[in-house]
């Protein structure tokens, strides 16, 4: 009964001192420490070793949580052998899940035809980031630009602009497919090249090829700057196959 007791207090510090791993380990691992004679070393060390893993777990939810995907799409789910296409460029894009290419500040730009699965490939890496504890955002190309000039008007922009520069990975789906009027040109320039400057990942879907951003843009010229800095450091897949849908 004392033990129990000592255990029960030992555990109220644990929760007191917000180590909830070591407090989710603490009875098991006592009765393994009495069966195999671990020492008192030995405890503390596999205490503390739950308690990094428990954090570790606890700071990816909360990656993937803020990066508000609309859907999580994992890469074991997708069909590399649907088509030739896919087949060819899946030992490079796989090569990007080890996620050092955040180190670089290397942008994976998917270009392609609808449903060839530029978007699931961009938000499975983006996932994966997630998973090596990086701060990652996915967003749709209209609903970054809706969201940034709402917040020009009512005098929020810095903050709003603060959370898509900052972010170690920024996923823009559909970007540079809808016409942009000349204010969300001007955004959409703002947050490309404060991460280019920075060297921060910036990864995109596209319907168009580069040539016919001008189509999109107001500016041929802001057209033209913003594809030099996505593709300085980029790697590019190009999903021309033939889809899903």
């Amino acid at each position: 009964m004392k033990d129990e007791d000592e255990i029960e207090l030992t555990l109220q510090k644990l929760k007191w001192l917000r180590l909830p791993g070591m407090a989710r380990a603490l009875r098991e691992l006592l009765e393994k420490a009495a069966k195999e004679n671990l020492t008192t070393s030995d405890v503390v060390s596999r205490l503390c070793d739950e308690e990094k893993a428990s954090r570790m777990r606890s700071a990816i939810a909360a990656k993937v949580k803020g990066a508000r995907f609309p859907e999580i799409n994992t890469i074991d789910a997708f069909d590399f052998d649907f088509d030739p296409v896919r087949k060819k460029l899946k030992a490079r894009y796989l090569a990007l899940h080890d996620a050092t290419f955040l180190e670089k500040g290397i942008n994976p730009l998917f270009i392609g035809t609808p449903g060839t699965g530029k978007t699931y490939l961009a938000r499975a890496l983006a996932w994966r980031t997630c998973q090596v504890n990086k701060r990652v955002v996915v967003v749709s190309a209209p609903r970054m630009l809706n969201e940034l000039h709402g917040a020009e008007l009512h005098g929020g922009l810095e903050r709003v602009m603060r959370k898509y520069v900052k972010a170690d990975l920024l996923v823009i789906d559909d970007f540079a497919v809808l016409a942009m009027d000349a204010a969300q040109a001007k955004l959409a320039f703002q947050v490309i090249s404060e991460r280019y400057d920075h060297r921060r990942s910036t990864c995109i879907t596209t319907n168009r090829v580069f040539k016919d951003w001008t189509k999109v843009f107001p500016d041929a010229l802001n057209a033209q700057v913003i594809a030099e800095r996505l593709t300085e450091r980029s790697e590019r897949f190009l999903l021309d196959g033939k889809g899903y849908r």
